[in-house]
């Protein structure tokens, strides 16, 4: 007998919200330069994450973007305490971010065209 669907509990609402980290993360920077604790708060703020973000995440895709030219990284001795990294967009970053949203932009048109053909069988 086939795998009969679950009534409740979609799984259709467990997306990774990893996908998500690499192109908020470039956005929050484009918008100003940040910590990686500040981005991690501003994170749930774009609606891509249930919860808090996780920071090892977040860090690992800090380290990543820096590595590939993405975000560049300096050292914040202002305010008090200890230093922090202070993350930056480089030019690369930003014309990346431009690809994710053409990427994205055809994917939302490929989600409307198949919302549609199923409301269409309704």
């Amino acid at each position: 007998m086939p795998n009969q669907p679950r009534k409740q509990g979609c799984r259709c609402y467990d997306e990774r919200q990893s996908r998500w980290v690499e192109p908020s993360i470039l956005y929050l920077l484009w918008s100003k330069p940040n910590h990686g604790y500040d981005l991690m708060i501003s994170l749930p703020e774009l609606g891509f994450f249930t919860g808090s973000a996780d920071p090892g995440a977040i860090y690992r895709t800090l380290h990543h973007l820096e590595h590939v030219g993405l975000v560049s990284s300096n050292w914040d001795n202002t305010g008090s305490g200890p230093a922090k990294r202070l993350y930056t967009i480089t030019e690369l970053g930003q014309d990346h971010l431009r690809l994710w949203t053409a990427a994205l932009r055809k994917r939302m048109h490929a989600i409307d065209s198949f919302i549609q053909k199923v409301q269409e069988l309704e």
